[in-house]
């Protein structure tokens, strides 16, 4: 199908390799970004990568910069290293020269023509091409037109909330100003707001753990400070150790979070089988967190903690607002396309 439109959504390091391989393959592509060029990598540009360069990177995206000189395959980089030295030189590279459209919005996408409702089924709907409506400042509203659409825009910022089953806590909307939903930099930018303060930090991820490692550490060096840390799940440690995992950064990420809550004197206290119920400010500026606390047997208990700073690492999720006017039929719990979703699961 050389020649045929793509439009991808999105800058990061998934639209990029697309594009590029498209481009590789004769399509005429378009990457719309609504920010920057890789601008979700580089907010955690602080944080390293624990698995390598070789595998965060194409053979086609390493062919088209064979001149450049490229990280080994081995490197374990920062998402500062790994735009630097790999994502922008690759959105400059002529195979897609002009067609990055940055600081542009996608604001929804339909079929030519067709309304959600119209040609259930019908190939008609299959040879209808897509309609993008974009904005941006500069050239404000315009209509692009593709036979593909590839959304890469990922899920980083559409964060999921603190509250049990997913919604949101009480006045966790009114109070979203004093919660990080990323990952700050405690040992580096963001130092000062967390040295000698009061942290609770929300989630069972490597994100969280990255951030009660940061936490651990800034406490072992400077004033002390509390750090809790909520995790949703009953378990014997916050983060499973996986059998014969061959990334030695994950490894020793999970291996040191774990530590810091066995560890009495890392000033670290792990609340299991937890969730935020409400979120307050009082009168002296500190973040009150009631937090409730599930029993074995059943039932549950709440409690309040003083805090001075929350990073919630509770995951994300995608924009789905992007494709409400097509027929998409998505998995109920991941979100994914149906058949790669019930594929990955196991389902026939």
């Amino acid at each position: 199908m050389p020649g045929k439109r793509i439009a991808i959504i999105g800058a990061g390091p998934i639209g990029l390799e697309a594009a590029t391989y498209a481009c590789l393959r004769g399509f005429d592509v378009v990457v719309i970004e609504k920010r920057t060029v890789a601008a979700n990598v580089r907010s955690w540009g602080h944080v390293r990568l624990f698995s390598p360069f070789g595998i965060n990177s194409s053979k086609w995206g390493r062919g088209a910069l064979s001149e450049s000189r490229l990280p080994a395959d081995d490197a374990l980089l920062t998402g500062a290293e790994f735009f630097e030295h790999y994502l922008l030189p690759l959105s400059q590279h002529s195979l897609l020269q002009g067609r990055v459209k940055e600081n542009t919005r996608v604001v929804t996408i339909g079929k030519r023509r067709l309304w959600k409702g119209d040609a259930i089924g019908s190939r008609s709907r299959l040879e209808s091409p897509f309609t993008l409506l974009t904005e941006s400042e500069a050239n404000g509203e315009k209509i692009v037109e593709a036979e593909f659409v590839l959304d890469c825009s990922g899920t980083f910022g559409n964060h999921n909330w603190l509250g049990d089953g997913g919604v949101p806590a009480i006045a966790e909307r009114q109070n979203s100003d004093r919660i990080d939903y990323c990952l700050p930099d405690i040992a580096g930018k963001d130092r000062e707001r967390f040295s000698g303060h009061r942290t609770l930090v929300a989630g069972s991820g490597y994100s969280a753990a990255t951030a009660i490692v940061a936490l651990g550490e800034l406490v072992g060096r400077e004033a002390p400070a509390e750090v809790f840390w909520l995790t949703r799940k009953a378990a014997m440690t916050p983060l499973p150790l996986i059998d014969g995992d061959t990334l030695s950064g994950r490894v020793d990420l999970t291996t040191k979070a774990n530590q810091l809550v066995s560890n009495a004197d890392s000033r670290v206290t792990w609340l299991p089988a937890s969730c935020v119920r409400q979120i307050a400010t009082d009168e002296d500026g500190n973040v009150q967190v009631t937090i409730e606390e599930y029993a074995e047997q059943g039932g549950s208990s709440c409690k309040v903690v003083l805090v001075d700073n929350v990073i919630a690492n509770v995951g994300y999720h995608p924009d789905r607002s992007l494709y409400e006017e097509l027929q998409i039929h998505e998995c109920y719990v991941s979100q994914g396309p149906m058949k790669l979703a019930a594929a990955l699961m196991g389902e026939t």
